[in-house]
């Protein structure tokens, strides 16, 4: 909702359509059954989702989604060490619906893949360790139950 009054309320005032993922160049490394709803839903929300996963991509992209746990054995995947080196946010997928859903969107670094041990040093090195995270995380979920009470 928060998210069509945004598009609704910029078209009235700018004319400028942004969706909910304008500027974002992903790159998908999920189960293929899952992948092409991932891609519509990125695509609809604005964000440009590449074909494939190379190493060359990394440069362009903005994000990665992965979830190793659900690809086959001889499903391909990518490198997220490598593509976080270079810059590239590697995510969970479960970054997607949370970022669409909660208000204000949740930090990035609590939704880091493992691999992109890069991603939770840069977390590290600006002073917001992991307890930290969770302990903005117990305190949120505080507040949301507080809303309901």
């Amino acid at each position: 909702m928060r998210w069509r009054k945004k598009i609704h309320k910029g078209r009235q005032e700018t004319g400028i359509v942004e969706g909910a993922f304008s500027g974002w160049k992903v790159i998908l490394n999920v189960d293929q059954t899952k992948e092409a709803g991932f891609r519509r839903l990125l695509q609809s929300g604005g964000a440009e989702v590449f074909s494939g996963h190379s190493v060359s991509l990394f440069k362009e992209a903005t994000h990665l989604f992965a979830d190793f746990s659900k690809l086959k054995p001889e499903d391909t995947r990518v490198d997220v060490a490598e593509a976080a080196a270079q810059g590239v946010n590697c995510l969970k997928p479960e970054y997607i619906a949370d970022y669409l859903i909660q208000d204000p969107p949740p930090p990035m670094e609590s939704y880091c893949l493992l691999q992109a041990e890069s991603c939770l040093q840069n977390n590290t090195e600006r002073g917001t360790g992991l307890s930290q995270k969770r302990k903005a995380l117990g305190e949120m979920s505080g507040v949301k139950r507080s809303r309901i009470h």
